[in-house]
């Protein structure tokens, strides 16, 4: 036994392990063309990991099947130690099914890192297995989504008018987008059940927001959108202008899919590029996720433009009195990537921050905010507050009344009986806590109460301050009547609702632990905000969410699993589809 272990040992002069391998990706779609006239690609980082044929590793697995078709192709082999298709011309990109497994990889993983690096610390799926699997032709149609029942990212094809097809997993946008679905479901699991309007319109917008700011780390991608460079490698200063940048290439989701499906008019989010209107939250035409989700979108691209335009200034400034009228290209690609890749942190961290339940636009703000004043405390370049100023202007602001500091001194807990380690990991060490300190947390304990998880978090501060977490998510749940709602609590039903109607309300929060145990933070949602529960029973009634039982507000269970393929049918009007 001994002389088998060392003989897995690698052989003296063997190259060291990597921590990343460069794949190729295409790095937006194919309609995207470089200063060559060729797709853009990009060797794209991902971890390391094993690699089976598929490929398949211990967080992924392609299976290329097509359920329109009964095709089962072959799988891929794609060597672990060299990119096959580094040199690669367009014809293959589009055409060489391999390749297509190697982008919904490449593209997934480097998402899921994205997220795991953000958050310090591996990342569960949100259904019940190791292996997310990537499925790149699953159908013949103009859609893709996550599917919770089978474990899948679904990616289908739409034929093009030369008789070609037309694959939505060559879209980095729309592979970042889903991947993004997935990894939503296994922090916060809850936001895909039945809640207020702003809960599955955070899905829509906060996928597209990781998809179009993943783009933007991608400096090729960046260069192509600020047209060509002179024989210097220089542009005109009129390619940064706040509008220029704002009306780019890379403004847009899934060009190539929204040119088929829109007849033409372009990328599937145009909307996303004005500012929402006044009064959009109480707007019929702001009720469906996608749409009400382009709010989102349009803010933290200006929040995006902000940034970059900030970090450009240096370069643009006079020297000995002469104004330049050029940049160079690069350097101001480099910019806008940076500056996506930090304020996309900044996002992602805010995650942990999120109530479980009831979630509101505010919540994210409220969340971003707190979470890089951990990291990032005195904020010397201003992103936290170009941030909160263009939510503020769109409407959005930090809720007041649902976020309690723990660590204040009005707080003063007992840890009597508790252990320090296992508060940390043991979701019955949490309820524990809050037993003991009910009253303080403002818990009622007649509802049914339980802590789905308790996960680790270790951040890494653009200062290199490290802190050391544990965030626990707890839910509240109440089952009862219309009738008994109105007559025990005093909530006005809706207009129009059956007093016999059967309800399930929901509360909970969010604790976070600091690395000894101490409780550091509390944010919440009570099951008892009447006001909000009605505000909720009012949408789920008016826009017809009965489950099959006729019963509002009740968990999809089972049926969660197509959830996604609902939220990806076009909108009347919407142009979208996917």
């Amino acid at each position: 036994m001994t002389a088998d272990i060392f003989s897995e040992a690698p052989a003296l002069g063997a190259p060291p392990p990597r921590s990343h391998v460069g794949l190729t990706i295409v790095a937006q779609d194919p309609t995207v063309l470089g200063d060559d006239g060729r797709i853009v690609t990009a060797p794209a980082q991902v971890p390391w990991a094993r690699l089976e044929d598929g490929p398949r590793t211990a967080r992924f697995h392609v299976v290329d099947y097509d359920v329109s078709t009964g095709a089962l192709a072959d799988p891929a082999v794609l060597p672990s130690d060299v990119d096959r298709f580094a040199d690669a011309d367009d014809a293959t990109l589009c055409s060489d099914f391999a390749f297509h497994a190697q982008q919904v990889y490449a593209v997934a993983a480097r998402t899921l890192a994205t997220f795991e690096s953000a958050l310090g610390r591996r990342l569960q799926w949100g259904f019940a297995g190791h292996q997310l699997h990537l499925v790149p032709h699953a159908f013949s149609e103009a859609n893709a989504y996550y599917s919770w029942n089978d474990r899948a990212l679904l990616f289908g094809y739409v034929p093009d008018e030369d008789g070609s097809a037309i694959y939505t997993c060559l879209s980095h946008d729309v592979v970042v987008h889903e991947t993004t679905h997935a990894v939503l479901d296994g922090l916060r699991r809850r936001f895909l059940e039945p809640g207020l309007p702003d809960q599955a319109a955070f899905h829509e917008g906060f996928a597209d927001i990781v998809a179009l700011l993943s783009v933007f780390s991608l400096r090729p991608v960046v260069e192509v959108c600020l047209g060509p460079a002179n024989a210097d490698g220089r542009i005109s200063r009129a390619k940064v202008d706040r509008e220029h940048l704002r009306r780019s290439v890379l403004t847009g989701v899934a060009e190539q899919l929204g040119d088929v499906l829109t007849q033409g008019r372009g990328a599937l989010r145009q909307s996303a590029l004005d500012p929402p209107p006044p009064g959009w939250a109480d707007d019929p035409a702001y009720v469906a996720p996608h749409r009400r989700g382009e709010v989102l979108v349009a803010v933290v691209l200006d929040v995006l433009i902000d940034i970059w335009t900030r970090r450009l200034q240096p370069l643009l400034a006079p020297e000995s009195g002469h104004v330049p009228r050029s940049i160079d290209r690069p350097r101001a690609a480099e910019e806008g990537a940076k500056a996506a890749g930090h304020l996309l942190t900044m996002l992602i961290r805010g995650l942990d921050y999120l109530p479980p339940v009831e979630f509101e636009f505010g919540d994210l703000v409220d969340a971003v905010m707190r979470a890089d004043e951990e990291v990032a405390p005195d904020d010397d370049l201003g992103y936290r507050d170009a941030l909160l100023g263009r939510f503020e202007r769109s409407g959005i602001v930090r809720p007041s009344g649902t976020g309690h500091d723990l660590l204040s001194g009005r707080f003063v807990p007992r840890y009597h009986g508790l252990n320090f380690a296992a508060i940390r990991t043991d979701g019955d060490e949490v309820f524990r806590f809050m037993w003991q300190n009910a009253d303080q947390l403002g818990l009622n304990t007649a509802y049914y109460t339980h802590v789905e998880s308790v996960q680790p978090s270790q951040r890494v501060g653009p200062d290199g301050l490290v802190v050391t977490e544990s965030v626990a998510n707890y839910v509240q749940m109440l089952e009862l009547t219309a009738a008994e709602l109105e007559a025990f609590y005093g909530a006005p039903l809706p207009v129009h609702l059956d007093p016999a109607t059967p309800l399930q309300v929901f509360g909970g929060g969010t604790l976070v632990f600091d690395q000894f145990g101490r409780a550091k933070l509390h944010i919440f949602k009570r099951l008892d905000g009447w006001a909000r529960q009605v505000q909720r029973l009012e949408y789920l009634h008016k826009t017809g969410l009965y489950d099959r039982s006729g019963r509002l507000g009740f968990s999809y269970g089972e049926a969660r699993g197509q959830a996604f393929a609902e939220l990806h049918n076009s909108d009347p009007g919407s142009g979208e589809a996917w």
